[in-house]
C-alpha cells in the first residue's frame, strides 16, 4: 500500500495521525467561511479584516508593514496592497515614524475603530462552540495547539509566534511549565499564543 492519504477516508479511519489533521483542516475551513462570509458583507477582503482586528489591538511597535507581513506569513507587497485598499476606504492612516521619513506604523480612522469592531465577531460561531468545553478540556486543547504550532515553527513550515514555548523566559521545570521573567509555574490555561512580554531566544 502507498503512502497513507490524509483526505482519503478509507485510509484516515486506520490512521489517527491523518483523522486529527483532516479535522483541523476542517476547523480551517470553517474560519475561511466565517471570515470570507464576514468580509464579503462589508466589502473587505479576509485579509483587511484581519489587518484591521489586528490594528486595533496591537501596539504601535508591531504595526508595520513588515511586521504584519511576518506575522500572516505573507509577503510585503501583499500585505501593502491591502493596506493601499483600506487606505482608499479611509479605514486608516499612516504615521511618520519619529526620525526616520522611510518609516511609518499604522493608524485606524475612527471610521476604522468602528468597522473592526463589527467584523470582530466572525469567530464568534467557534468561541460559543469551545466555550461549551470545560475548562480543563480548553486548557488540555490550548496546549496540544501550541505545541503544534511550536513544531511547525521549528520545521519553518510558518514563522515563529511571539508565544510561550518560542519565548526566552520559557523553560520546563518538574515537568511543567515555567516562566522565568515571573518567576512562577504556568498551567496548561496560562499558556499565551501572544505575549506583550515576548523576547526570542538569544542566537547561539
Amino acid at each position: 500500500m502507498g503512502k497513507t492519504s490524509i483526505f482519503s477516508p478509507e485510509q484516515q479511519a486506520g490512521n489517527l495521525s491523518s483523522k486529527v489533521v483532516a479535522a483541523l483542516e476542517r476547523l480551517s475551513a470553517t474560519f475561511r467561511v466565517l471570515l470570507w462570509n464576514e468580509a464579503k458583507q462589508y466589502g473587505l477582503s479576509p485579509i483587511q479584516v484581519q489587518l484591521l482586528i489586528f490594528l486595533l489591538y496591537y501596539p504601535e511597535g508591531k504595526r508595520t508593514v513588515t511586521h504584519l507581513a511576518h506575522y500572516f506569513n505573507m509577503t510585503k507587497a501583499t500585505i501593502s496592497d491591502a493596506i493601499k485598499s483600506l487606505e482608499s476606504k479611509q479605514l486608516l492612516t499612516r504615521k511618520i515614524t519619529e526620525g526616520d521619513s522611510r518609516s511609518h506604523s499604522l493608524h485606524l480612522s475612527k471610521e476604522g475603530k468602528v468597522m473592526a469592531r463589527k467584523v470582530e465577531r466572525f469567530a464568534n460561531p467557534m468561541l460559543d462552540v469551545v466555550s461549551q468545553f470545560t475548562d480543563d478540556d480548553q486548557a488540555a486543547l490550548l496546549e496540544k495547539l501550541l505545541q503544534t504550532i511550536y513544531k511547525l515553527n521549528q520545521v519553518e513550515v510558518i514563522t515563529p509566534q511571539t508565544m510561550c514555548l518560542n519565548c526566552r523566559f520559557y523553560t520546563q521545570k518538574n515537568g511543567g511549565h515555567y516562566c522565568n521573567l515571573v518567576k512562577s509555574p504556568l498551567k496548561s490555561g496560562d499558556l499565551r499564543l501572544d505575549c506583550p512580554e515576548f523576547q526570542f531566544p538569544p542566537e547561539e
